[in-house]
This record gives C-alpha cells, sequence and structure tokens, in this order.
C-alpha cells in the first residue's frame, strides 16, 4: 500500500518538474532575433531585411523555408552569433506576427 503512495507521489513531482517553465526554455534558441521588412526578393542563400544583407547557414531550418518569403513581407529572423559579427548567419525565418 504505502509503495503505491510512493508511485503516486513521485508521478506527481516528476509532472510538477516537468510543466515549469524553464524546462521549456532551454529548447529556445539564445542567438539574436531581428525584425524588419524584406527589401529584395530572397536569393539562394540570402536574405536582405531593412536593406542590410544576411547570410543564411546551409540545410538549415531557414534555407529551407527561404523560398517562402516575398519582398515587403515582416520577418523574425534569428542569427547564430551576434549580429554585428559579419560572420553571423541566419538559422530560422518566419513570419513576423503582430501580437
Amino acid at each position: 500500500m504505502k509503495l503505491a503512495k510512493l508511485g503516486l507521489v513521485v508521478s506527481a513531482f516528476a509532472l510538477v518538474v516537468c510543466l515549469a517553465p524553464n524546462v521549456g526554455w532551454s529548447t529556445r534558441v539564445v542567438g539574436p532575433m531581428i525584425t524588419g521588412e524584406v527589401t529584395a526578393t530572397p536569393q539562394n542563400g540570402e536574405i536582405e531585411v531593412a536593406h542590410h544583407l544576411y547570410h543564411v547557414k546551409a540545410d538549415s531550418a531557414a534555407d529551407k523555408a527561404l523560398i517562402g518569403f516575398y519582398a515587403g513581407q515582416t520577418v523574425d529572423l534569428v542569427l547564430d552569433g551576434p549580429a554585428t559579427n559579419p560572420a553571423s548567419e541566419v538559422i530560422s525565418i518566419t513570419p513576423h506576427s503582430e501580437l
């Protein structure tokens, strides 16, 4: 009888720990996010946002999504390094949503 209650307590504790907000935060991308308007039609491996050209990392989610964007659309870019570093590449592109 006590063993069954112990199993219930351990399961409840595991559920509480898994629902904590910081568990979900561990999967967030930590690179800087840039929001702006696409100012030129995206080309193979590059996208221009707010008149600044960004290189897209090969075989990334951004590379696969690149063909779905067009000039004039507002997007969010996530970089794999600092925005001031010219070697930083785009790893994620998503349409900007106004909340």
